[in-house]
């Protein structure tokens, strides 16, 4: 099927553009990077020792680091190419006709939480259950804009509790990976690469400019007067930052 609406026609090739350039970029980037370059990941629990019970870590596994990078941009090329299909496209229309879009939420959940992760790992927090932890807050975060969309289908007035809520799941990974970064450079100078340190700046002011965006958006603010004006800016913020950061670790990586 094809979509119905001019603008429906316009968002499919752009969703397919923007699917093209993500999968051209992770199939490029799978086989640039360097598998050596690898992250441990720990657990740490009490353990009966001659000096008593301390807390002690224990290597579970290395992680292939550079492995993320082509892994969102796979995932988002995959999304993209979805939603446009003859088989979900009017879905996807009559969804931004009426203010939603579900499948981008459920796609920046899983995407951008690696993102966040592969970020936090490199400035040392390695722990799984940490990692665990950040993962979940920035998944719930970002269902909150599904929340969002999706509570103000039925308000006649914008409701901001679940923007308010993933708000606030969201800054605590970036309260902690801040204080990971700091406290590790401040140790060693060079314990965190420069790569790593852009890219933790570079992404923050990405993420940052998701939730902007939504707030124009409900804020009806100049263009994004219309819901499409933003579902546009999605888009683009969306290739922008994992095409940024994604070449940026395989790069960075490529050296270690």
């Amino acid at each position: 099927m094809k979509p119905e609406t001019q603008i429906g026609m316009r968002l499919q090739r752009l969703n397919r553009l923007a699917g093209i350039t993500h999968l051209i970029q992770g199939i490029a980037l799978l086989f640039i990077l360097n598998p050596e370059s690898k992250i441990p990941v720990i657990t740490r629990f009490f353990t009966d020792t001659p000096e008593g019970i301390r807390p002690e870590s224990e290597l579970l596994f290395e992680f292939p680091i550079a492995l993320i990078g082509p892994i969102f941009l796979l995932l988002s090329a995959f999304a993209h190419l979805l939603i446009s299909s003859p088989f979900y496209v009017r879905r996807y229309e009559a969804n931004i006709a009426s203010g939603i879009n579900p499948a981008r939420w459920w796609e920046y959940a899983i995407s951008s939480s690696l993102m966040l992760v592969v970020l936090l790992m490199l400035g040392g927090l390695i722990e799984l259950s940490s990692i665990v932890f950040i993962f979940t807050l920035n998944f719930i975060m970002n269902l909150m804009g599904l929340m969002m969309e999706r509570h103000n289908q039925v308000t006649e007035k914008t409701n901001w509790l679940a923007f308010n809520i993933g708000v606030l799941a969201g800054i605590v990974p970036w309260i902690m990976g801040g204080l990971y970064f700091w406290v590790s450079t401040n140790n060693i100078a060079d314990a965190i690469p420069v790569y790593a340190r852009f890219g933790f700046l570079l992404t923050f002011l990405f993420f940052n400019s998701f939730a902007i965006n939504m707030y124009l958006q409900y804020k009806k603010i100049g263009k994004w007067k219309e819901y499409v004006y933003g579902e546009k800016s999605y888009i683009a913020l969306s290739l922008i930052s994992k095409s940024a950061l994604g070449w940026i670790i395989v790069l960075g990586t490529l050296r270690v």
